[in-house]
């Protein structure tokens, strides 16, 4: 297969102190284990949940039996994407539902099966404020089953979570019903991601998380070729 792009874009943010997470995870902490002024040499190490900053979801954080990080088939993490944008008529504290996603597809064309399926919120802009992680976009239930039937592969959001607030405790009494969904289907999310206004509706993608072992989530860099 050959590529045809002229752009590179960076869908991914930067692993430090401040990187966006959702509120009950505490934040990354890198300090330097040898430095060039004592050793000679410069290592940092980092202590991090798997979920902070564009990370992955893999289906074992809500299925005993589902697969890591690790065992993400490669074949999920390269391929054809596509872009669904409803920041211009969604707001903090909406849901996209299987109806929006229906119009959507109405005006833009279908998703083809084994399709990457990335949905700009543009939650991204309040990344820094406080009410990115208390009043975001996300799917509802009936929209993660929608996009289930169609056969994606991967879903990713620019939010802290693609669960809609209201998938969530306390507005929701069990897990969130979304990442049931689309775990239970192998299906693996990528949150958090930014500069999804500079992608097109059809777009190539790499997404490259830590091989971690053991891990429900890792830290993930994400490449758009356009």
């Amino acid at each position: 297969m050959q590529l045809d792009f002229q752009d590179v874009i960076d869908l991914s943010y930067v692993v430090d102190e401040n990187s966006p997470r959702e509120l009950p995870i505490d934040p990354v902490h890198i300090y330097d284990q040898a430095t060039l002024e004592k050793d000679g040499y410069f290592e940092s190490r980092v202590d991090m949940s798997g979920h902070c900053s564009t990370h992955i979801d893999a289906p074992c954080l809500m299925y005993p039996d589902g697969y890591t990080v690790a065992e993400i088939p490669k074949e999920k993490l390269t391929g054809h994407a596509i872009l669904m944008d409803f920041s211009a008529i969604k707001k903090p504290n909406d849901a996209v539902t299987a109806d929006d996603i229906s119009a959507w597809i109405a005006q833009n064309g279908e998703i083809p099966k084994d399709s990457i399926v990335f949905m700009r919120t543009g939650m991204d802009r309040y990344v820094y404020q406080d009410n990115f992680n208390r009043e975001w976009i996300g799917f509802s239930e009936d929209a993660a089953k929608f996009l289930v039937e169609i056969g994606i592969k991967v879903i990713g959001t620019d939010a802290c979570s693609i669960d809609a607030v209201a998938g969530h405790p306390p507005l929701h009494d069990g897990l969130p019903p979304a990442h049931l969904v689309f775990l239970g289907e192998g299906i693996p999310h990528v949150e958090d991601l930014c500069n999804l206004s500079q992608l097109p509706t059809h777009f190539y993608v790499v997404i490259a998380p830590l091989k971690l072992a053991r891990s429900s989530g890792a830290p993930t860099r994400v490449l758009a070729f356009v």
